[in-house]
């Protein structure tokens, strides 16, 4: 229960109103007593009543040390909670425009919260929650094993939730005469060397993320996949815009964020020997779509407001939010139907 008394705006208030009350149990109140003794019992009574004054300061010792710790109660209950302080979140830089209307929007219903965003490359944020210099990360995908083991080997346990779907899309320019790819074709494509001829693939340097992905999808190691690399999705769009062999492997949320995509087209993605399908939002949330990949959220359980925001984002409100942008929700978004 809050202790509305030892508010930190009464602090000094009940400092010195302690220390006087302490002057007053010390000084007036025995001296008062010890005159009234000598009136009616004489000295000797006088032992009796320095004992009693003893008794009283030390009793209000105590009382004074009841207040202090009463104090630092309520003032760890005004510091961070689920829903007031401020934390850092990692985001793999695709991550960033989401995480920045569902940080705006937590911030906004709870004005004491502030979550302060640090986009970096997809393999490195969580080397920023592992080095604490962040409080919680959001990633697309499931952590390496070698990831994993750093945070065992550390004995800190991490949760991890999944919180929005994401996907690989695979762009290309609309002279392009391909008119779909399988993950069969994809992985061949990827596992070639060189020039590919009538097919270039494109994927960004940097992107951990994506690549581990492919590999997964595809069956082919990492180290095995070849590609031509761009050092930003900006210059892979572009690539692909003037490029009629270029296939451009990207986040669904990385494309968002292009500006020129008027001589752009998405290419539908069979699985194995399936219909192809187009990464439509319905197709990444029902997993027809093949190139799909959960979005996690991962926290220090003993961080209040890291869980608060987590909860945020599983929520109803962050559910919602994760249907507007170009990703897709974790879980059917609940709608109220008012008849009337």
């Amino acid at each position: 229960m809050r202790n509305v008394f030892f508010h930190h705006g009464n602090i000094g208030a009940v400092f010195y109103g302690n220390i006087f009350f302490l002057i007053i149990l010390a000084i007036k109140h025995p001296e008062s007593d010890v005159k009234e003794v000598k009136e009616k019992r004489g000295v000797t009574v006088k032992k009796k009543q320095k004992k009693r004054a003893i008794f009283m300061v030390t009793r209000g010792l105590l009382f004074f040390c009841s207040a202090l710790l009463l104090l630092n109660c309520t003032q760890q209950q005004t510091g961070e909670t689920a829903k007031s302080g401020s934390i850092n979140l990692a985001v793999d830089r695709h991550l960033e425009g989401i995480a920045a209307i569902q940080a705006e929007s937590f911030s906004r219903y709870y004005p004491a919260a502030t979550v302060t965003l640090l986009p970096d490359a997809s393999g490195k944020s969580l080397k920023h929650l592992l080095e604490g210099s962040v409080k919680a990360a959001l990633i697309s995908g499931n952590p390496e094993a070698v990831e994993d083991s750093l945070f065992g080997e550390l004995k800190r346990p991490i949760r991890r939730e999944p919180v929005a779907r994401d996907a690989i899309v695979c762009i290309v320019n609309r002279s392009n005469p391909t008119n779909m790819l399988s993950t069969t074709e994809l992985g061949t494509l990827l596992s070639a060397k060189g020039d590919g001829g009538a097919i270039i693939p494109l994927v960004r340097a940097d992107d951990f993320r994506l690549l581990s992905l492919l590999a997964a999808t595809t069956g082919i190691k990492r180290g095995e996949l070849h590609s031509w690399s761009c050092n930003s999705d900006a210059a892979l769009i572009e690539r692909v815009s003037t490029d009629r062999r270029a296939v451009g492997l990207l986040f669904r949320s990385s494309f968002e964020k292009a500006l020129n995509t008027a001589n752009i087209r998405f290419l539908p993605i069979a699985k194995g020997d399936g219909a192809p399908c187009m990464p439509t939002q319905q197709n990444i949330f029902d997993g027809s779509y093949p190139l799909v990949t959960l979005v996690y959220y991962l926290y220090y359980p003993g961080d209040a407001l890291a869980a608060g925001f987590g909860s945020w984002l599983s929520s109803g409100a962050g559910q919602k939010a994760f249907e507007r942008s170009s990703l897709a929700p974790y879980r059917l978004v609940e709608r109220t139907i008012i008849l009337k």
